[in-house]
């Protein structure tokens, strides 16, 4: 059902506000590319994480680590994996919006909440609502990551996290 509603949602939101949308075939690679991000958190692969990241991509993670390139991205999750209060805890998509730039350009944001995330000290913080924005983009190759930013929403009342 989870699975149905993700795909649901996915063919809703591929249409923009100035007509433009993507093919079916190409709302799929992308939202498989995703996939792919959110399984590497589950099964803790780095190296499935950085996948399709292109080799001059801008990453910016919720700490605010910012990198530039493919393998510059990788060895960033290389560490932000080994890491056991980061990888604790179960991501769960809220939603997906798409937003068609061109045939070639497309900026997917995407809603998460992250739960049973731990701090360094172990103590477990409230769900995290995070919000990822990616820019891919299709060139002789097919779609890559182009840009991925993302953000950590903070309870503002609380001196931590």
């Amino acid at each position: 059902m989870k699975h149905l509603l993700a795909f649901v949602s996915l063919c809703v939101y591929t249409f923009a506000s100035n007509g433009q949308s993507l093919s079916s075939k190409d709302s799929l690679q992308i939202h498989a590319m995703i996939g792919d991000w959110n399984r590497a958190w589950e099964v803790k692969d780095y190296v499935l994480a950085a996948k399709w990241y292109s080799m001059d991509t801008h990453f910016t993670n919720a700490f605010g680590d910012k990198r530039n390139g493919h393998e510059a991205v990788e060895n960033l999750l290389k560490d932000v994996f080994s890491l056991p209060f980061v990888m604790s805890g179960k991501s769960e998509t809220a939603e997906h919006k798409y937003q068609v730039l061109s045939n070639n350009d497309v900026i997917v944001h995407t809603a998460v909440v992250r739960k049973g995330q731990q701090m360094p000290d172990g103590s477990v913080l409230k769900d995290r609502q995070t919000s990822h924005l990616r820019v891919f983009q299709r060139d002789a190759a097919g779609w890559k990551i182009k840009a991925h930013l993302i953000s950590d929403a903070r309870d503002k009342e609380s001196s931590k996290h």
